[in-house]
C-alpha cells in the first residue's frame, strides 16, 4: 500500500517518503500569530482562547484544498516511525497551547503584564521551533533530529 500511496501523492504537499503534509500546521501557525502578537494585542487573548484544535483528518477535511481526501486515505498508511513522532509532536504542540491559553489567561487578570509578554512570546517561539521538528519529520528527517530533540518529544 505504502508504493501505491507514494504514485498517488505526487504533484501534491503530501511528502511521498512520510505520506505526512506540512499543511497540517496551518492550523498551527494561526496560534502562533495570535501568540506573537498579544504583546502589542493583548486583547487577542480571546482569540487564543477560542483557538481550536483539529485532528489531522478534520484539519484536511475543512480545508477545501484538492488533495484533502488524499491526505486522509494516505495518513494511517505513513511508516511507523515517522507517524509515532509527527503523532507526539501534535501532541506536545496541543499541549503547549492549553497551557498557554491557561497561564496568559491568570497572569493577564493578575496584572502581571511583563511576564504576559514575555510568555506569550516563548510560547510562540516554543511552537514554532515545535513546527520545525515536525516539518523535518514530515519530510522524513526525523534522522536529523538530535537524540535530546526526540526526548523532548516525549
Amino acid at each position: 500500500m505504502f508504493d501505491h500511496y507514494r504514485e498517488r501523492v505526487r504533484g501534491t504537499t503530501i511528502d511521498s517518503s512520510t505520506l505526512l503534509s506540512t499543511d497540517y500546521f496551518n492550523l498551527f501557525n494561526e496560534v502562533i500569530m495570535l501568540l506573537g502578537m498579544l504583546p502589542d494585542m493583548p486583547d487577542m487573548l480571546d482569540e487564543v482562547a477560542g483557538w481550536q484544535f483539529k485532528t489531522y483528518a478534520e484539519h484536511f477535511a475543512e480545508s477545501g484544498l484538492a488533495f484533502a481526501a488524499l491526505a486522509i486515505e494516505a495518513y494511517p498508511h505513513a511508516p511507523a516511525p515517522a507517524l509515532v513522532l509527527f503523532e507526539l509532536n501534535i501532541e506536545k504542540m496541543r499541549s503547549v497551547i492549553e497551557e498557554a491559553k491557561v497561564v496568559l489567561r491568570e497572569e493577564f487578570a493578575a496584572g502581571e503584564l511583563k511576564l504576559f509578554c514575555a510568555r506569550a512570546i516563548g510560547y510562540s517561539l516554543a511552537l514554532q521551533r515545535l513546527v520545525d521538528t515536525g516539518s523535518a519529520i514530515v519530510h522524513g528527517q526525523e534522522s536529523v533530529l538530535d537524540q535530546s530533540a526526540i526526548d523532548n518529544l516525549f
